[in-house]
């Protein structure tokens, strides 16, 4: 006899459907609701103060290769393999430049060096976000929601480097790339694509800090949005870097998890942004937030610096970190409260 499949309406067997999808998020909140005190038990305010290099290694840890690697191969020489005047203005000499920080891996970005510097000038990174390039954060193209962010360091008298991130925005500059891809196949072997970017800005200020114009001791980094994020991240990497600011930046993670390259395994259990930040203390960092923000608000920052301050206040540190929320949406303050206590503690 010849088979006759059976058949039904579709609507019948939905109820078993969203019995496994109600399921799997059941499960997912469970372990949400775990997290935060599996998180607080993992790395108190006490321990960070008694041993902030076994949390750091930790944290090297969850965002992988080359992070966990850093401490061998920082000692493998940084080549400049492009170095290029762009302009000479009045303010300052502008050199595009292209540095292999690890092998094949190269970085570039825009090193400004004003002309009328002090011999102990700080030196400060100056990373774009979202869909922004080292020229973007920089003007070349006009004005922006970074409210002149470099030009703002270099009129302070500081030397700036903008690196140059997998972040531009394909619709307007080209060259289409999948970031989340990337960021996966990453994962798959050990490493991601923060881990890559922060090692990359890591291994940028080996190079310049061999350099004359480059005062080791006098190191900073600000950044909007993604810029924000890496400043954030890479200042609690990098101990070289001594007062930073996050504009945009410092929210929630699990809240806005849809940026899969700001999530990574375990970290609601181990680091998210406040535990991040936590890393950066006694040093300083100062973060800001547009109260219209349409992509991330102001709440968020605030419940987020919240659980921060405890750990600043475990280090007796409490005037090292600041917050100001602002009446704009997603751009850089355009008052001067955060980029004053940025070079106040350089």
């Amino acid at each position: 006899m010849a088979y006759v499949p059976f058949t039904e309406d579709k609507a019948v067997s939905r109820p078993y459907r969203v019995g496994y999808l109600d399921s799997v998020k059941h499960y997912l909140a469970s372990l949400q609701n775990e997290a935060a005190e599996k998180r607080a038990s993992f790395m108190t305010p006490q321990r960070l103060a008694q041993n902030p290099e076994c949390y750091r290694r930790a944290y090297y840890e969850m965002l992988g290769a080359p992070l966990t690697e850093y401490a061998a191969l920082k000692n493998e020489p940084v080549t400049c393999v492009e170095d290029t005047v762009v302009a000479d203005t009045a303010l300052c000499e502008i050199r595009r430049m292209r540095l292999a920080v690890l092998g094949d891996y190269t970085v570039y970005g825009i090193l400004f060096l004003p002309h009328e510097r002090a011999e102990n000038a700080p030196f400060v990174i100056s990373q774009h976000g979202g869909a922004g390039t080292p020229e973007v954060c920089s003007d070349f193209f006009g004005d922006n929601n970074y409210n002149h962010q470099t030009m703002r360091l270099l009129e302070r008298g500081a030397v700036v480097f903008a690196p140059g991130l997998l972040l531009w925005n394909v619709d307007i500059f080209g060259d289409p790339y999948d970031r989340h891809r990337i960021d996966s196949d990453l994962k798959q072997v050990g490493s991601s694509i923060t881990a890559l970017e922060v090692f990359a800005i890591m291994r940028i200020l080996d190079y310049f800090v061999t350099q004359p114009y480059c005062n080791p001791d006098r190191i900073g980094m600000t950044g909007l949005s993604y810029g924000g994020f890496f400043t954030t991240l890479t200042t609690a990497a990098d101990l070289r870097i001594k007062s930073a600011y996050a504009s945009c930046s410092f929210i929630d993670a699990i809240k806005y998890n849809s940026f899969t390259d700001w999530t990574w395994k375990n970290s609601a259990n181990t680091f998210l942004e406040a535990e991040i930040a936590a890393l950066i203390a006694p040093r300083y960092i100062c973060f800001d937030a547009g109260n219209q923000d349409q992509l991330f608000g102001s709440d968020s920052t605030k419940a987020e610096f919240e659980r921060l301050k405890p750990f600043f206040a475990a280090q007796n540190a409490e005037d090292h970190i600041f917050l100001k929320t602002f009446d704009g949406d997603h751009e850089m303050d355009r008052a001067d409260d955060c980029m004053e206590f940025l070079f106040a503690h350089l």
